[in-house]
């Protein structure tokens, strides 16, 4: 099953390449005519097409950066001469870092919350939920990071640090409180979206016969609601979280750049303002790659959580 998922992964690279590198050539704009600079004679220009390989047919340059690509290498940004995976091994932990910052505040804070709002229901947690859910729909990730950016450097300055990054490898402590205001930014839109996914399998779980049964055999109620109903209610719980987590990776472009965070969100905006196409394609594939991996992960959670399901798995394989 797990080579399989891996296998699927190739077909959704290839698509991401192809739909990225159609539209990056085709979008307005000539790197050579950026790196040239304003008022450059058309015989440089020229120059520098024919050095990056512009001034040959789009399939033309797909086919070559697809054989390179076969090979591990990107390519090299055109500004820095810096080969594009080292680029990329440098900005992709800030990114990653903050996450699944971001993801562990969702899970802590909504998972909870369902629960209760279910346990609850029409009570105040419930309603906080709803709550929640409209908020993190009317109010964008950046405009949230702006918002603690101008509370915590204009109005209560020196309280919490809202720039810069630090690595859980260097200092975990300082790591994340330099990544909570924009993890809590990042997380916002999603924490309400997963409590009432959390509430829903909840509900659903604890109207099932064999709750009522346990509850009537005498089984604390603490081992009916952790043990059985919790479990249980996980499984949609855990594939809005594989979502959330391609949506936390891509929606960190901008709140990176907001507090800022040198990852792949700030490296794919300079990317694509300065035109460098090997850059750009390979931040996107990365993000891509990264979204198949944390699906494949959920595949294997699903197994972890119902043994149903590992065994049906094991049943088709067979």
């Amino acid at each position: 099953m797990t080579l399989g998922r891996l296998l699927q992964a190739i077909p959704v690279l290839f698509a991401v390449s192809v739909i990225a590198f159609a539209l990056l050539r085709t979008a307005p704009g000539d790197p050579a005519v950026t790196l040239a600079g304003v008022g450059a004679p058309e015989e440089q220009i020229a120059a520098i097409r024919h050095e990056l390989h512009l001034d040959r047919s789009i399939p033309e340059q797909y086919a070559r950066w697809l054989g390179d690509a076969l090979g591990g290498d990107l390519g090299d940004s055109y500004t820095t001469r810096q080969p594009v995976t080292e680029l990329l091994a440098e900005r992709f932990p800030a990114t990653l870092q903050l996450a699944l910052t971001s993801l562990f505040l969702v899970v802590v804070i909504a998972v909870p919350l369902g629960v209760l709002a279910a346990l609850r229901r029409g009570g105040v947690a419930d309603h906080l939920v709803r709550v929640l859910s409209l908020g993190g729909l009317a109010v964008p990730s950046f405009v949230l990071g702006m918002g603690f950016v101008l509370l915590f450097g204009w109005y209560v300055t020196g309280v919490w640090p809202y720039q810069g990054f630090v690595a859980y490898g260097t200092d975990p402590v300082e790591a994340f409180r330099h990544l909570l205001l924009p993890g809590l930014a990042l997380a916002f839109p999603q924490i309400g979206i997963v409590a009432r996914t959390t509430r829903s399998g909840m509900l659903d779980v604890l109207a099932q016969e064999y709750i009522t049964a346990a509850r009537a055999f005498g089984v604390p109620e603490r081992r009916v609601i952790a043990a059985d109903a919790l479990r249980n209610a996980l499984l949609p719980v855990v594939t809005q979280l594989g979502v959330v987590t391609g949506l936390l990776l891509g929606g960190s472009v901008i709140v990176e750049n907001v507090f800022g965070i040198n990852g792949m969100g700030g490296l794919l905006v300079t990317s694509f303002g300065e035109r460098n196409y090997s850059v750009t394609v390979g931040v996107m594939l990365v993000i891509a790659l990264a979204f198949v991996l944390v699906n494949l992960a959920v595949d294997l959670l699903y197994g972890a959580i119902d043994p149903r399901i590992r065994a049906g798995y094991r049943k088709g394989e067979a």
